[in-house]
């Protein structure tokens, strides 16, 4: 048990991947566990305190409750599988759907970690190894580092920029293009902090601002609100006139936005 919590741990307090991987972690682990039913009852409650701000995970775990009032713990492995299998398919598709609009672009720029960015950029490569990638660190947790590493791993070559060099970056290519964490109904999607002004760049430069995201991504709401995160992240400095905000997400207005691929 305590291995299990220590790997539920991990999950839940992960800043750094990206939505569509804490999510798929999360079905993993639940999968090792399914027979169990009072520690998966725990692991939603978990969850839901935790996880309940990503749009894709709120809409799994109202699933998997209502998946659990009606199947046996047999059926309920069956349909952990195949959640697995069909969100790593769907990737897949969205590239094989939309690959004669992506195939023209030959530098992109983004910024933070997407699992399914990178899951698109898989398949993407192998119609065009030469497809070159600036990404923004991503202050302050850095995930566009572990981005950048991902990335070469498949064997793309990536220019890493600091975020304050977005402008740099989107006169540099092609077409920028990012994942999501919520799609709210007006439209509007919310992602890592720097999208907006990414997507107020790439308009200024009259370059396509893409989003790419899954089905799972989509909120019945047109609000969002961010909590205020831990200071040190940003400054381990304490001071009486220093005030540190350090918030994760922002919402980019949908008129901002040239395509949405889902």
């Amino acid at each position: 048990m305590k291995k299990q919590l220590q790997e539920l741990n991990k999950i839940i307090s992960d800043n750094k991947s990206g939505s569509a991987q804490i999510l798929l972690n999360l079905k993993k682990h639940i999968l090792k566990n399914p027979d169990d039913e009072d520690y998966l009852r725990f692991v939603i409650t978990e969850a839901e305190n935790h996880l309940n701000h990503f749009a894709s995970v709120k809409n799994f775990l109202m699933e998997l409750k209502s998946e659990l009032k009606k199947s046996d713990l047999k059926q309920l492995r069956l349909f952990l599988e195949n959640s697995i299998l069909a969100q790593t398919k769907e990737t897949e598709f969205l590239f094989e759907k939309n690959k004669k609009y992506l195939k023209k672009f030959k530098v992109l720029t983004t910024l933070s970690y997407s699992k399914t960015l990178l899951e698109i950029l898989k398949v993407w490569y192998k119609e065009n190894p030469s497809l070159e990638i600036f990404i923004l660190e991503s202050r302050p947790m850095f995930e566009g580092r572990i981005f950048a590493k991902e990335l070469i791993k498949i064997g793309f070559n990536c220019n890493l920029v600091v975020d304050a060099m977005m402008n740099y970056a989107v006169q540099n290519s092609d077409a920028v293009i990012i994942g999501a964490d919520q799609i709210l109904k007006n439209g509007n999607v919310v992602n890592k902090v720097g999208s907006f002004p990414l997507a107020l760049c790439a308009n200024v430069n009259r370059k396509p601002f893409i989003v790419i995201a899954t089905k799972d991504k989509f909120i019945n709401s047109t609000r969002f609100t961010d909590s205020n995160r831990p200071e040190y992240e940003v400054w381990n400095y304490k001071h009486a006139k220093i005030q540190i905000t350090n918030f994760y997400f922002e919402e980019i207005p949908a008129k901002y936005i040239s395509k949405t691929i889902s």
